[in-house]
C-alpha cells in the first residue's frame, strides 16, 4: 500500500514536472509570437525638446540643486508610467507591455524618441507632458542609422546589464549631485553624418516580487552584519529556500547579541530600502553603432560604454557591457524592440530611470546638434470654434483644434507682426480670400503687388463683376484718385486735416518744422479755395492757386468762407513780392514729386474717382490696390496708400446716417501698413468698429510706428498675432502675452508658427501658440489677365483724354486772360470806328475813349503781369510788369498816344486816327 503512494506520488511530481516544462516552452513561444506582435504595434514617437525658455534659471542658486531639480522632472514621467502595469492571466503569460526611450545619432544631429505600444500613447503623451509641459511628441518614421558603405561588417553593438543583484542601486543624480547623462550626450554629438548611433532604454514595470526581495536582502545583511551571504536572488536563492526548510526557527530569529552595522554595512542597507521606495521597472539598455569602418564603429562604441562607467557607484551597483555575437540578432531585436520576459534580473526604480534618461536643458545641450523646440505650446481657448474666419491651428499635447475669429469679434480689429517670411502677408491672403469665397466685401491694399495679384486669379465666376483692380502701373488707362471729393462739409474738412498729416509723414515724420505752422495755413486756405469749385478740384492744383491769378479769381467766385476770403484779398495782398517768391518755392517743392510724375499726375489730377469707396463697402465690392513699389515709387506708393487709408475712413464716418445695424460689414487689409500710417491713425483704431470698418494691419517691426499708434494697438486691437520679432519688438509686444510667454519666445519663433491672443465672445483670449493656415486656393493666371483688362475698362479711362482735361483744367487762368485780350482787341476796333465821327464831337469822344482804353490797358497788363508769372517767356515782350505807380500818359505828334511806366523803360503805343 505504501510503495502505491509512493509510486502516485512519484508519477505526479513527474508529470507535474513535464507539464512545466512543456507549459514553460509553449510560454516561451507565445512571448515570442507576442513579442513579434507588439514589435510591429509599437509607435515612433519623435520627442521635441522644450524650448530655453523653459529653462529653470540659476539666479545665484548652486548648480548642483539646479541639476537635481531637473532631474527630478523626469521621476513624474515614470511614476505615470508605472500605472500601465496590468494584471491578469494575460499579463502572466505574455508579461507586461514594454516602452523604448531612445536617444539615436543620425547624419550628425541626436534624435530623442519614445517608442510605444498603440494602445499606451495617450498615456505616454501625459506621462512626457506631466515632466515637460512644452515638450511635444509628433509620430515620425525612424531614423535609418545603418550606414550603406559598413553595412554589417561596420555595425556592432551589444546590451548593458547590471553587475550586481539588481536590489543594489547604481548612482543616481541625488547622490552625485551632476548629470552623469550629459557625458552620453557628448559622445553622440560626436558622431558625424556618415556615423550611426542609437541607445535604447526598454522598460516594463516589474512585478512586486522585487520589492520583496530587496526588503529580504536588506534584512539580511542587518542579521549577517555583511554582503557575502547577501548575493544574488534573495528569497529565490537556493541556499536560502533550502536554509529556510530545514534550519529550526529558533535558529533564524536574530540574535539581540547580533553585533551594529558598520557605516559602509548600514549605508547599503539604507540604500537598498530607498530603492523600494520608488517603482520599480523591468530594464533592458540595447546599443547599437553603425559606420563605415569597424574601426570607427568600434571607436564610438567604446566611447558610450565610457560614458556609462559613469552610472557606477563604488560601493554599491553598476552597469556592464555585453557585446553582441550575432549581429544580425542584434539588428532585429533592436528594430522589433526585442524585450524577452524571461530578462528580470535588470531592475532599476524611478530615479535610475530619471539620471540615465531625462531631457536635456541648456547646460546639457554641447552643441547646435541637439535641435530644440523654438517654441513651447500652450492650449488655446476652450470655446468652442465652427464657425468664423479660420486663423490658424493650436495644437497642444497632441489635440489639434481650429482657431477662428467671429464676425462679431472681427470688428475690434486684428494685427500681426512679424519678420520677413513669418507668414504676415499668408495670413492677410488666407483671411481674404474667405471673405471673397463668402461674398463679402474687402480691400487689400498691397505695398509689393504679389498677394492682390493672387488674389485677383482666384476670384469666383460670380463675383468677376464684383471686382475692381487698382494699379498705377497702368499708364493708358489710369483710374482717377481724387482725394478732395468730398459729399459733405465736415468730409471735406476732415480730408484736408488728413492731408496735412499726410505731408507731415512724408516730408517731416519728427515734426522739426519742414512744414510747420504756416505750411499748414496756407494749404488749408489753398484747399478750401479749390474745394468750393463746384467743377471739382484736385490735390494737384494746390500750387496752381499760388502761381496763376487768374486761376485763383477762378476759383474765389465760388468760395464764400470770410476767412478764405480775407486770406487772399488781405493776408496775400499785403505780403511783399520777395516774400512770396521766398516761400511759393518752399511750399510748391513738396507737390514737384507728383506733378512732373505723369503715372501720379494722371491718377491725382483727375476730379472724379474712377470709384466710390462708400459705394464699394456699401455694395460688398472688391478692391485690389497694387502699390509695388518696384512699379510706382516708395514715396508714390506711400502717397496712394494714405489716401486710400483716409478716405476708406472718410466714407466709413459717412456710414454715421445709416442705421448700425444696417451697415454691412467691409474688412480693410493693409500689408505694411507703417508706410501708411498718420498720426491719427489711432482714431481709425478707435472710431472704424461702430461703422462696421474692420481692419486687418500687418508690419515687421513695432519700432516702425509712433509712440501713439503703438500704445493704440497693444490697447485697442482685440486680436493680435505675433510670429518670429526682434528683441526690441519682443520687449514691447511681451507684455501683451504675459505671463505666458517672455520676450525670449517671441524672438525664436520658427516660421508660420506663432504667438497669439484672440478676441473670442468680446473678450481676449490668454496667449496661446498657433501655427497659421497653408495658403487657400489656386491662382488662375488667365484670369487674373483677364480681370485686370475687365477693371481697366470699367473703371479707367483712356490716357490721352485724362490728359488732355487736366492740362485744360489747369490752363482755365491763360484761358481767362485770352479771353479779357479779346475783349480788348474788340473795344479798340470800337474806338477806331468812333473816329470818323465830326470834329465838334472830337475832343470829347477822344477823351472819353482815352479814358476808356486806359481802364481797359491797365485790366491788359494785370492779366499779362499774372500771364508772365506762369509763363517766363511773356515776360520777354513789350508788356511791362503791373507796379503800384501809376503810369505817364502823353500825346506825341503823329497822332499817336504814348503810356510809360513810371521807373521802367517799358513802353507801349497806339496809333491814334
Amino acid at each position: 500500500m505504501i510503495s502505491f503512494f509512493i509510486t502516485t506520488f512519484l508519477v505526479l511530481i513527474v508529470g507535474m514536472a513535464i507539464f512545466m516544462v512543456v507549459f514553460s516552452q509553449y510560454k516561451k513561444t507565445l512571448r515570442e509570437a507576442k513579442n513579434y506582435e507588439r514589435g510591429l504595434k509599437m509607435v515612433p514617437m519623435y520627442i521635441h525638446i522644450p524650448p530655453s525658455s523653459d529653462d529653470l534659471e540659476s539666479n545665484g542658486r548652486d548648480e548642483r540643486d539646479i541639476t537635481e531639480e531637473i532631474l527630478s522632472q523626469a521621476q513624474v514621467m515614470y511614476n505615470i508610467i508605472s500605472s500601465t502595469a496590468v494584471k491578469g492571466f494575460k499579463s502572466k503569460v505574455y508579461g507586461q507591455r514594454h516602452i523604448s526611450f531612445e536617444i539615436v545619432a543620425h547624419e550628425g544631429l541626436v534624435y530623442y524618441y519614445a517608442v510605444v505600444p498603440t494602445v499606451l500613447v495617450d498615456v505616454v503623451r501625459q506621462a512626457v507632458a506631466a515632466a515637460y509641459p512644452s515638450a511635444r511628441l509628433e509620430e515620425v518614421e525612424e531614423k535609418n542609422i545603418f550606414s550603406q558603405a559598413g553595412k554589417i561588417s561596420g555595425t556592432i553593438g551589444g546590451e548593458f546589464t547590471l553587475k550586481k543583484s539588481y536590489v543594489y542601486p547604481i548612482a543616481t543624480y541625488q547622490e552625485s549631485k551632476r548629470d552623469a547623462a550629459r557625458a552620453l550626450l557628448n559622445v553622440l554629438s560626436a558622431a558625424t553624418r556618415d556615423d550611426g548611433v542609437a541607445i535604447q532604454l526598454l522598460l516594463r514595470p516589474a512585478t512586486e516580487g522585487w520589492v520583496k526581495n530587496s526588503i529580504f536582502t536588506a534584512n539580511k545583511i542587518k542579521k549577517d552584519k555583511g554582503v557575502k551571504s547577501s548575493g544574488l536572488g534573495g528569497v529565490f536563492n537556493p541556499r536560502n529556500l533550502m536554509e529556510a526548510l530545514w534550519k529550526p526557527l529558533e535558529a533564524r530569529e536574530t540574535k539581540p547579541e547580533d553585533k551594529q552595522l558598520s557605516s559602509l554595512e548600514q549605508g547599503l542597507v539604507e540604500a537598498i530600502e530607498e530603492k523600494t521606495r520608488h517603482s520599480g521597472y523591468e530594464v533592458l539598455i540595447r546599443v547599437v553603432v553603425s559606420s563605415n569602418t569597424a574601426a570607427r564603429s568600434q571607436a564610438l562604441l567604446s566611447n558610450v560604454i565610457a560614458a556609462f562607467s559613469l552610472f557606477d557607484s563604488t560601493t554599491n551597483n553598476g552597469f556592464k557591457f555585453s557585446i553582441a555575437k550575432d549581429i544580425e540578432e542584434l539588428v532585429t531585436a533592436y528594430i522589433f524592440r526585442f524585450f524577452p520576459q524571461s530578462i528580470t534580473q535588470n531592475v532599476l526604480n524611478s530615479v535610475e530611470l530619471a539620471t540615465v534618461f531625462h531631457l536635456p536643458d541648456q547646460h546639457s545641450i554641447p552643441s547646435s546638434q541637439v535641435q530644440r523646440q523654438m517654441a513651447k505650446q500652450v492650449d488655446g481657448p476652450t470655446q468652442v470654434m465652427d464657425e468664423g474666419f479660420l486663423l490658424g491651428y493650436n495644437e497642444f499635447r497632441g489635440t489639434k483644434k481650429q482657431i477662428r475669429l467671429s464676425t462679431n469679434d472681427r470688428r475690434r480689429h486684428t494685427y500681426m507682426i512679424g519678420q520677413t517670411g513669418t507668414g504676415k502677408s499668408g495670413l492677410l491672403e488666407n483671411l481674404a480670400f474667405q471673405d471673397m469665397m463668402d461674398g463679402r466685401g474687402f480691400a487689400f491694399i498691397d505695398p509689393h503687388g504679389d498677394s492682390v495679384e493672387k488674389l485677383l486669379g482666384m476670384v469666383p465666376k460670380e463675383r468677376v463683376e464684383d471686382v475692381i483692380y487698382f494699379s498705377p502701373g497702368d499708364m493708358e488707362n489710369p483710374i482717377g484718385l481724387n482725394l478732395f471729393e468730398f459729399e459733405t462739409q465736415d468730409q471735406r474738412d476732415f480730408l484736408i486735416q488728413e492731408a496735412i498729416a499726410m505731408l507731415y509723414r512724408l516730408y517731416d515724420p519728427g515734426h522739426t518744422g519742414i512744414i510747420g505752422p504756416r505750411y499748414e495755413h496756407w494749404f488749408r486756405n489753398a484747399s478750401l479755395t479749390i474745394m468750393s469749385d463746384p467743377n471739382g478740384s484736385t490735390f494737384i492744383d494746390i500750387p496752381q492757386v499760388f502761381n496763376d491769378q487768374a486761376f485763383t479769381d477762378e476759383k474765389l467766385k465760388y468760395v464764400t468762407d470770410r476767412t478764405v476770403l480775407d486770406f487772399w484779398n488781405k493776408e496775400m495782398a499785403q505780403t511783399s513780392d520777395a516774400n512770396k517768391s521766398e516761400v511759393l518755392g518752399w511750399f510748391v517743392s513738396k507737390f514737384g514729386a507728383f506733378l512732373s510724375n505723369e503715372m501720379m499726375r494722371n491718377i491725382l489730377g483727375q476730379t472724379k474717382s474712377g470709384f466710390n469707396l462708400r459705394e464699394i463697402m456699401d455694395n460688398k465690392k472688391i478692391l485690389l490696390v497694387n502699390l509695388s513699389k518696384g512699379r510706382t515709387g516708395e514715396l508714390n506708393s506711400q502717397l496712394l496708400g494714405m489716401i486710400f487709408v483716409m478716405k476708406f475712413q472718410a466714407a466709413a464716418m459717412g456710414r454715421a446716417s445709416v442705421p448700425e445695424d444696417e451697415r454691412e460689414d467691409f474688412a480693410l487689409y493693409v500689408d505694411e501698413f507703417q508706410n501708411f500710417a498718420t498720426d491719427s491713425f489711432q482714431t481709425i483704431l478707435s472710431e472704424a468698429r461702430k461703422y462696421r470698418l474692420n481692419l486687418v494691419l500687418a508690419n515687421q517691426f513695432m519700432t516702425q510706428l509712433t509712440d501713439s499708434i503703438r500704445e493704440a494697438i497693444i490697447g485697442n486691437i482685440g486680436t493680435v498675432i505675433s510670429g518670429r520679432i526682434g528683441v526690441t519688438d519682443a520687449e514691447i509686444l511681451q507684455k501683451k502675452f504675459a505671463p505666458t510667454f517672455d520676450a525670449e519666445d517671441l524672438t525664436k519663433l520658427p516660421n508660420f508658427q506663432t504667438i497669439s491672443s484672440v478676441m473670442v465672445n468680446g473678450v481676449p483670449s490668454a496667449a496661446f501658440s498657433m501655427s497659421l493656415v497653408p495658403p487657400m486656393g489656386n491662382s488662375n493666371p488667365q484670369l487674373r489677365d483677364a480681370l485686370k483688362k475687365l477693371s481697366a475698362a470699367k473703371y479707367g479711362r483712356p490716357r490721352a483724354k485724362v490728359e488732355q482735361e487736366i492740362f485744360a483744367r489747369l490752363g482755365a487762368g491763360d484761358a481767362a486772360k485770352k479771353a479779357k485780350l479779346e475783349a480788348i482787341k474788340k473795344a479798340q476796333q470800337q474806338r477806331s470806328g468812333a473816329m470818323v465821327q465830326p470834329s465838334q464831337n472830337a475832343a470829347s469822344q477822344s477823351e472819353a475813349s482815352t479814358s476808356s482804353f486806359l481802364d481797359e490797358w491797365l485790366i491788359k497788363r494785370q492779366q499779362i503781369a499774372l500771364m508772365a508769372a506762369a509763363k517766363p517767356e511773356l515776360a520777354q515782350g513789350t508788356v511791362p510788369m503791373v507796379t503800384d505807380s501809376k503810369p505817364e500818359i502823353s500825346s506825341q505828334p503823329g497822332d499817336a498816344l504814348h503810356i510809360r511806366e513810371n521807373g521802367t523803360d517799358d513802353e507801349i503805343s497806339i496809333k491814334l486816327r
